[in-house]
């Protein structure tokens, strides 16, 4: 686990009824995201179709005679999933890289944790084959409410298979093994946010040194999610550059599905990270131009509140000058504004699709 990819970040129905957190709302969605600020290309997180523990899916040999197939270790699944989704976390090449995948698990601040788990793509512990499965990930980076983040990874804390498969592998944590957790996350203790991160790439030590996992039915206190949030909506707005300082981001916002919102965004000048998490708060317009407001990590810290604008110029552009768009970024503490820049980007794109 190394500090520099450490992203606290970040849909469930069973007939027991949704986690409830804050105000009630649901644990309703895992949403992906890929942290790159310096454009190696090497990360990817994703929920793909077909890639997902099988339950209730048919087969055929003729296309004639249907079988139902459901593997052993995911009898029971997210009654959602119609089409056998699997989150897949990869990073490929050195775990040195400043990039990492994962997911935001949304709707889970003030609840009391009692079960973590997910359903894994591989054939057998200890690690040997399938996919990678270390002590730092794919692990549960769990916030509570005094601002502690704790780590619940693949291999660490140590937990007993509650069903194994035809490749599958399904792993749970109680409460008795999140109190082993780094630090422990003792009975009773709040929520404030979990995520999924995988920042191990293909030179971890051995067994696990594979670099990408496929992990389905994230498990929150029994609670199950096993597919994405949704197609992307048509007021999505997505923004990514750089100025002439080097300052560079990438992220996306939407209307009417905040949640999905993120922002990546690197001063190496002045070495600040800013990343945001749990999606966005609120997101507004003012013609061209594109706000959005979310918690946010700075330095890996957490704390924060980052509120960026990206306007579109390019209406303005002409051949001699050329103008692509400009961005504001203030990131708050408790102690008040402790970053805040403005720029014009020389090389990107801003894209505003307002609903």
């Amino acid at each position: 686990m190394r500090k520099a990819a450490i992203l606290t970040g970040l849909a469930l129905l069973t007939f027991a009824g949704p986690v409830e957190g804050t105000g009630g709302t649901p644990f309703f969605s895992v949403v992906p995201f890929e942290f790159d600020p310096y454009g190696s290309h090497l990360v990817a997180g994703m929920w793909k179709e077909g890639i997902g523990c099988p339950s209730n899916a048919w087969t055929t040999t003729d296309g004639t005679t249907f079988t139902t197939y459901t593997d052993p270790a995911c009898t029971s699944g997210d009654p959602r999933d119609k089409r056998h989704a699997g989150l897949l976390l990869a990073k490929t090449g050195p775990t040195s890289n400043f990039a990492s995948a994962g997911a935001t698990l949304q709707g889970v601040k003030g609840i009391v944790l009692t079960e973590l788990g997910y359903d894994i793509r591989k054939p057998e512990l200890p690690p040997f084959l399938g996919s990678h499965c270390g002590a730092g990930a794919p692990r549960f980076n769990v916030t509570t409410m005094d601002d502690v983040t704790h780590f619940v990874g693949c291999a660490s804390p140590p937990t007993v298979p509650t069903a194994t498969g035809n490749g599958w592998i399904r792993l749970r944590w109680t409460t008795a093994q999140l109190a082993l957790a780094s630090p422990p996350i003792m009975p009773g203790s709040t929520v404030k946010s979990i995520s999924i991160l995988f920042d191990e790439g293909q030179d971890d030590t051995p067994p696990a040194f594979f670099g990408l996992a496929v992990i389905d039915n994230i498990d929150v206190n029994g609670k199950l999610v096993g597919s994405g949030p949704g197609k992307p909506h048509d007021d999505r707005d997505d923004c990514k550059g750089k100025d002439k300082d080097n300052r560079h981001f990438s992220g996306h916002a939407s209307q009417s599905r905040p949640e999905e919102s993120s922002l990546s965004f690197a001063d190496p000048g002045q070495g600040v990270n800013v990343q945001m998490i749990n999606g966005a708060r609120s997101v507004s317009y003012a013609g061209a131009c594109v706000t959005f407001v979310g918690d946010a990590l700075m330095n890996d810290d957490p704390g924060h509140v980052v509120s960026f604008t990206a306007c579109d110029l390019s209406a303005l552009s002409t051949p001699l000058v050329p103008r692509i768009g400009t961005y504001t970024i203030a990131v708050t503490g408790a102690s008040g504004v402790v970053y805040q820049k403005t720029g014009a980007l020389t090389a990107g794109r801003i894209s505003i699709h307002p609903r």
